[in-house]
């Protein structure tokens, strides 16, 4: 793990505390970046990276005419349930850099060799995460992991789908976590409803190129996400 890695960690985690205890309130906007450098006596990189990860698990959001501000349900009963410390941070960890080799690629497979059926599939489940998650407000868990596996079985490779078989438990527990801060946060839910129809549209239009860089997209916003609620999470 690289130095700015790492102090980008550490900031994200001390403007969360800052949002927590109210020095940030609900609606505030954020210092800009040059003060946030000047605050944390670092460049203005890892206070990207640090603004980046925020913005991602949903706890502040950019608007139209510049600027960061913290979320209007980003209140600290909520903070508090989605800061999870976990035993399972290893595990989570290794899934992610599996997933991150194996998914982006089996997307560009799926591009390839999905069937009409498989691609209907793919459309119900994407509707199904729809109804549930940005019309419900729900977590759609369901939806997302049975979504993941529609394009691993589209792949039409063996050894992959058996390897998704193998760790669909492991993979209920790491999307609970990211995906369970979004059931307060609707524009966080349909962002993730958007990465996951982005990656369909690739597919479905046949650019394996392009579903490989939406999934590997999707992927490295989940991870941001659990660099933050997870306590030493290293990205």
């Amino acid at each position: 793990m690289s130095k700015k890695e790492k102090m980008s960690q550490i900031i994200s985690r001390e403007l969360l505390t800052m949002i927590e205890t109210g020095q940030l309130p609900p609606g505030a906007k954020l210092p800009t970046e040059m003060e946030l450098a000047a605050r944390f006596g670092v460049s203005r990189i890892p206070i990207r990276e640090a603004l980046s990860v925020l913005r991602a698990a949903g706890v502040i959001s950019s608007r139209q005419g510049g600027g960061s501000y913290v979320e209007e349900t980003a209140g600290s009963a909520l903070l508090q349930r989605i800061r999870i410390e976990s035993d399972d941070v290893e595990s989570i960890k290794h899934l992610f850099e599996m997933r991150k080799i194996l998914e982006p690629e089996a997307a560009y497979l799926a591009a390839l060799r999905r069937t009409p059926e498989q691609l209907e599939r793919m459309r119900q489940v994407l509707k199904l995460l729809e109804n549930e998650s940005v019309d419900q407000g729900k977590s759609g868990m369901k939806a997302d992991i049975e979504f993941h596996r529609a394009i691993i079985l589209a792949t039409q490779n063996p050894i992959m789908i058996q390897m998704l078989e193998s760790l669909s438990s492991l993979y209920e527990r790491a999307l609970k976590i990211t995906l369970q801060p979004n059931t307060e946060l609707e524009h966080k839910r349909q962002a993730v409803y958007k990465e996951h129809q982005n990656i369909l549209l690739a597919i479905e239009a046949e650019e394996p190129e392009l579903a490989k860089i939406q999934c590997t997209i999707h992927l490295k916003n989940a991870e941001k996400k659990l660099s933050l609620f997870l306590k030493d999470y290293p990205i």
